[in-house]
């Protein structure tokens, strides 16, 4: 077997592996850069190309917001042209229960400097006329935030860091990682025997094994999303788009191909990045229906990609130890945070001294995280929409909520008796954490479709979780006339979705509004209490939802409200 040694070892040929190696060699250390496949060949080659600062947690926008500003003198820097455009950045909102929590997250970004603001929907065809106005009641936009191509970037860092002397072997699979008792750590692959004093873990969605491979299993989770690209079209769109329901993004390259994608979904087998026919004709349709004249283009070719996503949607950057950091989790938004980051690597690997701006990203942050009211990647959550609860910052989005602890129960039995959910309209702040926990729980991934869970928002100042109450009287199975729903073992009328035929008499028979119909699925989803403890309710920070029996007043106030709302919601 061969052996070779180093100053540094990187496990990763992606934009944060090669980033960390250019800026490694830039202070003279010896660098050798391990790759199993080829350079770019994961998560950063196939991702969409956004350089946003944009729609990040708080504690992610200082970063991306010294990354982004690198982007301008990349192309001289590296000595390759990576198509770098800065020519804006929307999200773009296609349902009224979004635009709220869209302006709030909004006023929280501006509160840390960011020039976001929301558009209305003649704004946004002003600066965007070829996206279609009737499915666009408006965006978010920041106008320094842009695209470009992402393999040219990762080849430009990488043939750099090369010509100073980056030392490479690709095609070569890590088969185990270990420390030694001289306070060197030794990397094994297939072919060789690797020494240095520091081990870079950036390995993407194959990090999660390295890892397990040292004694540590961490709260990561690789989804896989799904690109496809277009034959060469005249220009259409100049900016990079996304949706606020987080499930498509697009953008148009220089060589006029519109990139577009999305469908994230869990992946089970981690090696996977084939993509899927549903997901692909899902995306197609919904870049269809914003982008003018889309559906008469052909398609050149599709492929899929894995990313490891964490809990709160920040990556992971620390030592496992005292000699392997780990790098990874960047949730899908590592592109545009990839030069910074690998500065602030090198800086802390060459100094032993951990950078002021990576204190946020350590992982002793997850110390108890599944107890924790976490924010999955892209949700509108609670700590985004609530002044008492902004984690940095100057500016004001709201004047908090008071905290509400759940009502007292007499004895156990009485509690036993009254598990339902409850809602208090007057503690809810829009802020949809019901619904990313919900979907984290069911789908396994943060989506804002197919919930059991909806937030309405029917003014700008009032907004109301709906769901399943679990109301006695069950006009749900008095509606079904195909035994597709059934009791469940908690007393709960639950689907049976072999037997669904998505004939929804059942939705316009409940009164509150509590099911929903499914495309992906062809069936009706509703609210099962997760088993006997609804994450609803549990990772409500307000607790506006609560696990308890209804009273009066609270049903009138929610039959008021359906009754009022119940038509719009079923023409969605």
């Amino acid at each position: 077997m061969n052996k070779l040694e180093a100053d540094v070892i990187i496990i990763g040929g992606g934009i944060i592996g090669c980033a960390t190696a250019y800026n490694l060699i830039k202070k003279g250390l010896d660098v050798l850069l391990i790759e199993r496949n080829g350079i770019g060949s994961g998560a950063t080659g196939r991702s969409g190309g956004g350089i946003r600062q944009s729609a990040r947690v708080s504690n992610e926008i200082p970063l991306a917001m010294e990354s982004v500003a690198l982007f301008p003198g990349l192309s001289d820097e590296l000595g390759i042209d990576i198509e770098y455009t800065r020519s804006g950045n929307f999200r773009l909102v296609e349902m009224p229960d979004h635009r709220r929590p869209m302006q709030v997250d909004i006023a929280r970004q501006q509160s840390h400097g960011l020039d976001v603001s929301w558009l209305g929907v003649t704004d946004v065809l002003e600066l965007a006329p070829g996206l279609r106005w009737q499915n666009i009641l408006g965006a978010s936009y920041c106008p320094e935030d842009g695209h470009c191509d992402p393999l040219r970037m990762v080849s430009g860092f990488y043939h750099k860091a090369k010509e100073d002397g980056l030392k490479v072997l690709l095609n070569s699979d890590v088969q185990n990682i270990q420390q030694m008792d001289n306070g060197q750590a030794e990397v094994e692959t297939n072919t060789h025997s690797l020494k240095a004093a520091k081990i870079v873990i950036a390995a993407g969605f194959g990090s999660q094994e390295l890892c397990r491979k040292i004694g540590l299993d961490l709260p990561l989770q690789n989804v896989r999303y799904e690109s496809m690209i277009t034959e060469p079209l005249p220009p259409i769109l100049s900016q990079m788009f996304g949706v606020a329901s987080s499930d498509l993004f697009f953008r148009q390259t220089q060589n006029g191909g519109i990139h577009f994608g999305g469908g994230l979904i869990e992946e089970e087998n981690e090696e996977d990045t084939r993509t899927t026919g549903d997901n692909l004709k899902m995306a197609v349709a919904h870049i269809s229906r914003l982008v003018k004249d889309l559906g008469k283009a052909n398609l050149l070719r599709t492929w899929g990609g894995l990313d490891p996503s964490t809990p709160d949607g920040m990556p992971i950057l620390d030592f496992l130890n005292e000699n392997v950091l780990l790098a990874t989790g960047f949730c899908g938004h590592g592109l545009a945070l990839g030069p910074m980051v690998g500065r602030y690597l090198a800086e802390w690997l060459a100094t032993d001294q951990c950078p002021e701006a990576l204190e946020p990203f350590k992982r002793n942050r997850f110390d108890g995280w599944l107890q924790t009211k976490w924010t999955p990647s892209g949700a509108f959550a609670a700590d985004l929409a609530t002044e008492a609860t902004q984690t940095s910052g100057t500016g004001t989005v709201g004047s908090g909520i008071a905290f509400m602890t759940p009502p007292e129960y007499d004895d156990a039995e009485s509690a036993d008796q009254q598990k339902l959910l409850a809602v208090n309209p007057e503690m809810c702040t829009g802020c949809r954490m019901c619904e990313s926990a919900c979907s984290i729980e069911h789908e396994k991934i943060m989506r804002q479709t197919g919930l059991r869970i909806q937030v309405a928002y029917p003014s700008d100042d009032y907004f109301l979780p709906i769901m399943c109450i679990h109301c006695e009287d069950t006009h749900c199975m008095e509606a079904c006339v195909y035994d597709a729903l059934e009791i469940n073992d908690y007393g709960i009328v639950t689907v049976i979705e072999d037997n669904c035929i998505a004939c929804m008499l059942c939705i316009p028979a409940c009164p509150t509004g509590g099911i929903t119909f499914v495309d992906s699925k062809e069936t009706v989803v509703k609210c099962n209490l997760c088993g006997g403890d609804p994450v609803c309710a549990r990772y409500c920070p307000t607790q506006a939802i609560t696990f308890r029996a209804i009273d009066t007043n609270m049903r009138e106030k929610m039959d008021d409200f359906m009754s009022k709302n119940l038509d719009s919601r079923i023409d969605r």
